[in-house]
């Protein structure tokens, strides 16, 4: 599928708006198509379309034509491109055609905003506009994808558009599909990092000879994005789909969404064969993970993670749970998955916290594990905020292959999987403290790698040096919230209830130096609460 993009609807959908925020997020240039009439004829779109119509509709079509042969390309189009058979045919041909949907009287008000009611709407511009939206319904159904455009915010519908598109595998990239083999004696399965992998779930799960049902379990704001495209995919492949839906954020790791889903999967009759999709982050993971891990004891279970911390982390070596009120991920079970399907595309649709959050994780990797990981991502900077394709998919498989390696020698947390922890014991603590809400996941991983690197520092494992380039090399993507109001002692008596504690002693994952770390049981309370208090206070 050719990288070029062209959107269509009415006046006052938004096309010029949502067009150059598309089209940073995928890198790639754009244009207003009336705008390049313009600059081609140096007369105004008014004047061309009142002297003659069929000539102004020819000069769009040449123009069109020409600008199709470029690529990549995003083409904002004027409303009535449409009406040319010749102009859909081409869309089609050469890239993607996709229609903003819009209410006539919301597109009014927009243009109204700018001062800008075309002439040619009369004295009822919200009747004139219903009349040629009515006209011009087939046509734009005719669109490879149908977007509603009424949000008030372009932003989200920017972001909706490229989760739509990498969910119907429509932005290409010449990336090598990586697969990553988890050799687990009793359940061994594949990490799949592919370009377009959303758009081959059906295929994943034909040649694991599932049944042609699934359970899809995902977020409120992943149905806005990428359920609709990944669904369609789905049943095209022949699988048959019942969802169920759950609130986004960290709270829904509770008793109440599990027994909630539960309820959904008995009055679905689901069966013991049949498979539970994971569609989301790191919640959803662990809440759907769990739900497959102890419904009728056991049934299938896919990865479809759809955050950079879920691709690189959570959705990777079988842990399942719930949180406790007290404790993060307090209630939970090993339970690996038959497969983890990871799109990167699917990124290009975060906001830019969650996509920044990601980071906690793949740092945490350098720090504690993979120095040349770590050294990589110092040299590319702040090109790490809009990694080429090819930059983002490595990184991915990087980490995959680094926590597949440690998961096949250390399934269940015994040993060296314990250095995964690394920022987790205070990250967890501060996710406790502040309510599961207040921080995202990475995040607080971020604020607990700066305690636990500083605590290391203090006792000699790690030089200031090397404090001081993981200090810096977050700083790209996490800039700390003012938590000063926080009980410093409640955070301390929280990383007692980690899950690594044993005999009443919290075992820390300290660093050592770039790329590896150690674990520790002798940390001084008093020494923490000093680093609390230079970190949070």
């Amino acid at each position: 599928m050719k990288n070029r993009l062209y959107l269509v609807g009415l006046t006052g959908s938004g096309k010029t708006t949502i067009a150059p925020l598309v089209a940073a997020r995928l890198g790639w240039p754009w244009l207003d198509l009336d705008a390049e009439i313009v600059a081609r004829t140096g007369r105004t779109i008014p004047d061309l379309f009142t002297e003659d119509v069929a000539a102004f509709r020819q000069i769009e079509a040449e123009a069109l034509a020409e600008v199709a042969q470029r690529e990549p390309l995003l083409v904002a189009t004027g409303g009535g491109a449409v009406l040319r058979a010749e102009n859909r045919a081409l869309m089609h041909a050469t890239g993607t055609m996709l229609a903003l949907d819009v209410a006539p009287d919301v597109a009014i008000e927009r243009v109204s905003g700018r001062g800008a009611v075309p002439p040619v709407l009369g004295d009822d511009p919200v009747a004139s506009l219903a009349k040629l939206r009515d006209e011009r319904r087939d046509y734009y159904e005719e669109a490879d994808i149908v977007m509603d455009a009424n949000d008030a915010d372009p932003a989200i519908t920017a972001r909706r558009i490229i989760a739509a598109l990498a969910a119907h595998g429509r932005i290409s990239a010449e990336v090598a599909p990586d697969a990553i083999a988890v050799p687990l004696p009793q359940t061994p399965y594949t990490i799949t990092v592919a370009w377009g992998a959303l758009t081959q779930v059906a295929d994943q799960i034909a040649a694991l000879g599932l049944p042609r049902r699934v359970i899809l379990i995902t977020d409120a704001t992943v149905r806005g994005m990428l359920l609709d495209g990944v669904t369609a995919s789905l049943t095209a492949g022949g699988i048959a789909v019942k969802t169920i839906i759950v609130p986004a954020g960290e709270a829904s790791k509770s008793l109440s969404h599990l027994s909630d889903i539960y309820d959904r999967l008995i009055a679905f009759q689901a069966e013991r064969g049949e498979a539970i999709v994971a569609l989301g982050g790191g919640v959803v993971g662990d809440l759907a993970g769990y739900a497959a891990a102890t419904y009728l004891r056991g049934v299938p279970l896919i990865h479809i993670p759809t955050t950079l911390l879920a691709q690189v982390d959570s959705s990777i070596g079988g842990k399942t749970g719930i949180n406790h009120p007290r404790a993060k991920n307090a209630i939970g079970a090993f339970y690996q998955p038959r497969a983890v399907i990871i799109d990167p595309a699917a990124l290009l649709s975060l906001d830019d916290r969650l996509y920044r959050e990601g980071w906690g994780e793949i740092v945490k990797y350098g720090m504690a594990l993979d120095g040349d990981l770590f050294a990589q991502m110092e040299a590319a900077g702040q090109f790490l905020l809009h990694p080429t394709p090819q930059q983002l998919a490595t990184i991915i498989a990087r980490c995959a292959r680094i926590k597949a390696d440690i998961v096949t020698r250390d399934e269940r947390e015994g040993g060296p999987r314990l250095l995964l922890n690394y920022g987790h014991t205070i990250g967890h603590a501060l996710e406790a403290i502040t309510g599961y809400g207040t921080l995202l996941h990475g995040e607080a991983v971020f604020l607990g790698m700066s305690v636990e690197a500083r605590i290391a520092v203090a006792l000699g494992l790690l030089t200031p040096a090397d404090l001081a380039r993981q200090d810096a090399l977050a700083a790209i993507f996490f800039t700390a919230p003012d938590l000063a109001a926080l009980d410093l002692a409640a955070i301390l008596d929280a990383t007692r209830l980690d899950k690594k504690a044993r005999g009443g002693r919290v075992r820390w994952v300290l660093s050592t130096g770039i790329g590896s770390a150690t674990v520790r049981d002798d940390v001084p309370d008093a020494l923490v609460l000093a680093v609390l208090t230079e970190v949070l206070g």
